[in-house]
């Protein structure tokens, strides 16, 4: 079971709502989802039940995502509403973030939708839970007060509408070496002491509007010239009906420099990792280009002379077998031999027709597929090497079984690595499986292949680390480190699942789900 998440959809496309249904389900939620596409009926929904957040389009022909927010400031409820569209530009999503929507994203953009309900989520049960302590906090004055003259920490409490302060605590009085009367009823950018925190009537507005400002390293001049470094937190909430900011101020003073000294250490490690992550990265998506454009470039070079050389003789000697044959009576004691000669002409053909496809293109070219025939293309294509390395192909294909879309030769990339991994993991010999049936993928229609080897298997320690790029477990010289990261790429482009399990000594298991072809019909292996 997912997570539950109940959903109030603000859209008129139905289209577009189960595109939004179909990624929510792919982030784990378990959905209970009502689209509306008016004014009127975002209030019916409101009211009919509680809902974890809103996903409004910016703009509909009935309605729009500025109405959608001033309908749930009506209610005065906190449900966080995130604006998703595929037109609207930047500052008019701010602008509508300021108005009071929590967040946007692009419909383009829809694979943070997760993480970015998840953070809002969040967010609302902050706000709920502030909302709680300042309840409990009007609720429990006299505690409070206690509190306000005993804390170790210093306290100054402001008017949010003025900016004058009405209380500060003994010890902020201490720490500063003003006295109370000389700070009480002043407003905060009169204090020198405070100028580098509100310098200006309009930077208070700004913390008025924000409500929230934290400074980890702010210096503070005291009364005698004495300069301490404190960390400054203001909060606004309501006491005794009005507004006011808290601001909390503790002395940091003593660990500063050696906080200071961590910090810019952690950064310069931070940036020399992003750098070191950045260029590996590049290094291995250059390298991947380099190595398939090499591969495909010498694989064409290859077939252009194997179509030369072969294919002529190919067809001359499939000529003369076909007019021997033909005269021949099914009991004649040469028919036999010559039978299988014209199936060995066929095989290498089929070979070099393989092989053709293998390196003819570069770009996806996607199409209706029988995995079960692809796989065979591939067995066939590397049969001679299986063979000669005594393995042994059973082949386990349900019937009938459904179609994908998908690039043949991309597919057959896959295929062939698989192949020859397995291959290598068997260097004594032995058996592999090579299975295809019908499954789902999240509830849809799927098509699963496994690749079940008997081969040395793969340590739990390294099997975290083989998709890395250019990682192995082969002897050196012998792998590139490339094979399965080229596979679940592959895998990922066709919205697939690629997963390994293994056992050192017994064998390895490759599973791969490929979504099936929409609507299509379950076929028979021809």
């Amino acid at each position: 079971m997912g997570k539950p998440l109940r959903v109030l959809n603000v859209e008129d496309s139905e289209q577009d709502t189960a595109l939004l249904t179909r990624h929510l389900k792919q982030a784990g939620y378990d959905l209970i989802l009502d689209r509306v596409e008016t004014a009127n009926a975002m209030r019916a929904a409101l009211a009919s039940q509680e809902w974890d957040v809103i996903l409004c389009d910016y703009s509909m022909p009935k309605f729009s995502a500025l109405g959608a927010v001033r309908v749930v400031q009506e209610t005065k409820l906190d449900i966080p509403l995130i604006i998703i569209s595929g037109t609207v530009g930047e500052d008019v999503a701010v602008e509508a973030m300021r108005s009071g929507a929590h967040d946007y994203l692009m419909k383009g953009n829809l694979l943070r939708l997760g993480a970015t309900i998840e953070r809002e989520l969040q967010e609302s049960g902050n706000r709920r839970a502030r909302r709680q302590a300042e309840e409990s906090m009007e609720a429990s004055e006299l505690r409070y007060r206690r509190l306000f003259e005993s804390a170790k920490d210093g306290i100054l409490i402001l008017d949010a509408d003025s900016g004058k302060i009405v209380d500060i605590n003994p010890y902020l009085i201490e720490l500063l070496g003003f006295s109370k009367e000389d700070l009480a009823g002043k407003e905060l950018w009169e204090i020198g002491a405070f100028k580098d925190i509100v310098a200006s009537k309009f930077a208070f507005a700004e913390l008025q509007q924000q409500g929230y400002i934290r400074y980890s390293d702010l210096p503070l001049q005291t009364r005698s010239g004495a300069v301490k470094q404190v960390e400054f937190v203001s909060n606004s909430y309501f006491a005794d009906g009005s507004r006011v900011i808290q601001c909390n101020i503790r002395d940091n003073t003593e660990h500063q420099l050696a906080e200071t000294v961590l910090r810019q250490t952690n950064q310069r490690l931070e940036r020399a990792l992003d750098e070191l992550q950045d260029e590996r990265q590049q290094l291995a998506s250059m390298t991947q280009q380099l190595w398939q454009a090499s591969k495909l470039a010498t694989m064409g070079e290859l077939s252009a002379s194997i179509a030369h050389e072969l294919n002529n003789p190919l067809a001359t000697v499939s000529l003369r077998v076909e007019n021997l044959l033909l005269p021949m009576t099914a009991d004649d004691p040469q028919r036999h031999s010559l039978e299988i000669i014209s199936q060995e002409v066929d095989r290498m053909a089929s070979l070099v027709d393989n092989l053709l496809q293998f390196s003819r293109r570069s770009y996806r070219q996607i199409s209706t597929v029988d995995v079960r025939q692809e796989i065979v293309n591939s067995i066939e294509f590397v049969h001679y090497h299986l063979q000669t390395h005594r393995i042994e192909v059973v082949r386990e294909f349900a019937e009938p079984l459904f179609t994908i879309q998908a690039d043949h030769q991309q597919l057959r990339q896959l295929f062939l690595n698989l192949l020859t991994n397995a291959s290598d993991a068997m260097p004594s010999g032995g058996k592999l499986i090579v299975r295809a049936e019908s499954t789902y993928l999240e509830g849809v229609e799927a098509v699963a292949i496994e690749f079940v080897d008997t081969g040395e298997g793969v340590s739990p320690d390294n099997l975290e680390k083989i998709w890395e790029p250019f990682f192995t477990t082969k002897q050196e010289g012998k792998g590139t480190g490339l094979g399965l990261a080229i596979c679940r790429r592959i895998i990922e482009e066709h919205d697939g699942t690629i997963a390994i399990k293994s056992q050192v000594g017994t064998g390895t298991t490759v599973r791969m789900v490929f979504p099936a072809t929409t609507n299509e019909a379950l076929v028979n292996l021809q």
